[in-house]
């Protein structure tokens, strides 16, 4: 009863500070709107200047030897067609030309991988996308530059799950790739079209300019298919569902800081004196702020993850894995504001807690990735995201949502546990020694 008294106490208090609950309750859903609203289909957009090079492991599925030697056989004996002079290198076009050019080649790093590997490397998170060249692509390719016949192209790119902006980066260049191929074939079938028509024969060619002015009548050309696939029983993750994500696993760290504030208020008002004096001990009060702020953090969450579901439509996936991980990340928000009243409380300043609220909580927030989403970050950045609470529930939170199970988001859920309970301890026994000190 005592460490429930003490509980509903501080909830009365903090829900009736109309600042904390604008700052805690009502700013996140306010940014999680704007943002993604603000964002939707411009996920990938940003300057590339700052942003490390997009690893991509590329699939080669056809044969180069074989392709050659498909498509000789199918000119000279099947089409009567004197294939002597320099063929088109639909191989060259792609690596060189493409891959290699000035804009391309900032963006991406790719690597040659057997497609086994490379989706190994893609569930390990070592690289962002896999695009995989079919087979007979060189065949097909060459079918449709160098004759007036098309064949269907199915390019396939892969993309990871937890780095979205990545693969829609990759995807978007091969859509920019296609459709460029598409417009030669289209240019080039316009010639042998239009010299048919015209009896042209050998010397259509000498009339380039005149044919290509029939370009633009055309409206249809090579579909050169894009099939964007995530890892297999995963989805991608749309801007709308990473911001929720973003702003409300940064704004249950101000449950913390509210919570650094609450012991040495009741120093200053004398309320600890009274418990103390009405035989409540420090762990009945160091419990019932542990649970107050355990409450207020979940409140939030609840909030939030209504908000966002029924209003911005956000899927969040499995319940039992989003219970799970709700719970540990108030948990561990409880437990950083024990820690972070207990050191308030031993330095009798509130400036401590402040200085939390104003200067740690965005540290913590870039770095895990509440502002810019961890694609656009430096790998040293994405490796030390961990260190944020934040960025630990981002994470597991966006494996819910992308598909992934219980079992995946364990790790998360033990990291965010094990930090609540040592900054729990941490702050039990900064407090304990404070009061020893001046008992």
């Amino acid at each position: 009863m005592k460490v429930l008294s003490i509980i509903i106490k501080d909830l009365k208090i903090v829900l009736s500070d109309k600042q904390a609950i604008i700052i805690t309750m009502l700013m996140p859903l306010i940014l999680m709107t704007i943002l993604s609203m603000a964002l939707k289909g411009s996920f990938m957009d940003s300057d590339d200047g700052g942003i490390e090079k997009i690893p991509v492991a590329l699939v080669k599925q056809y044969d180069e030897g074989v392709d050659s030697k498909i498509f000789i056989k199918t000119l000279e004996k099947r089409l009567n067609i004197d294939i002597s002079r320099d063929e088109v290198n639909p191989e060259k076009m792609f690596f060189e030309d493409f891959l290699g050019n000035e804009e391309v080649s900032r963006l991406i790093d790719f690597r040659i991988e057997e497609e086994g590997r490379a989706r190994d490397l893609l569930n390990e998170g070592q690289i962002s996308a896999i695009i995989i060249l079919p087979e007979k692509y060189l065949y097909d390719m060459k079918i449709n530059l160098l004759t007036p016949f098309r064949n269907k192209v199915d390019f396939k790119v892969l993309t990871h799950p937890d780095r979205p902006v990545a693969g829609e980066i990759v995807t978007s260049l091969m859509e920019a790739y296609a459709n460029t191929m598409s417009s030669l074939i289209i240019g080039k079938n316009v010639l042998i079209e239009s010299a048919s028509a015209n009896d042209l024969g050998g010397d259509s060619f000498d009339h380039i300019d005149e044919i290509m002015e029939g370009m633009t009548d055309l409206v249809a050309g090579i579909k050169v298919n894009i099939d964007n696939v995530a890892v297999e029983g995963r989805r991608t993750i749309k801007s709308t569902e990473y911001y929720a994500v973003a702003m409300m696993t940064m704004f249950i760290l101000y449950a913390a800081g509210q919570g650094g504030r609450m012991l040495l208020e009741e120093k200053d008002n004398q309320t600890y004196q009274r418990m103390v004096i009405a035989d409540i001990s420090k762990s009945h009060i160091l419990t019932g702020k542990f649970f107050a702020i355990f409450l207020i953090a979940s409140i939030q969450i609840v909030i939030m993850l209504a908000y966002s579901h029924f209003a911005l439509k956000v899927n969040w996936g499995n319940i039992k894995s989003l219970l799970v991980l709700s719970t540990a990340s108030a948990f561990s928000v409880a437990g950083l504001g024990i820690f972070i009243g207990s050191l308030t409380y031993r330095a009798e300043n509130y400036r401590l807690a402040n200085a939390f609220e104003s200067v740690i909580i965005q540290v913590m927030a870039f770095l895990g990735g509440s502002f810019f989403p961890l694609d656009f970050m430096p790998e040293i950045i994405r490796k030390i995201s961990f260190i944020s609470l934040n960025g630990v529930g981002l994470k597991a939170y966006l494996k819910i949502i992308s598909g992934y199970g219980f079992s995946d988001i364990l790790n998360y859920v033990s990291i965010l546990a094990i930090a609540g309970i040592l900054f729990t301890l941490a702050g039990i026994i900064i407090f304990n020694r404070e009061v020893s000190k001046n008992a």
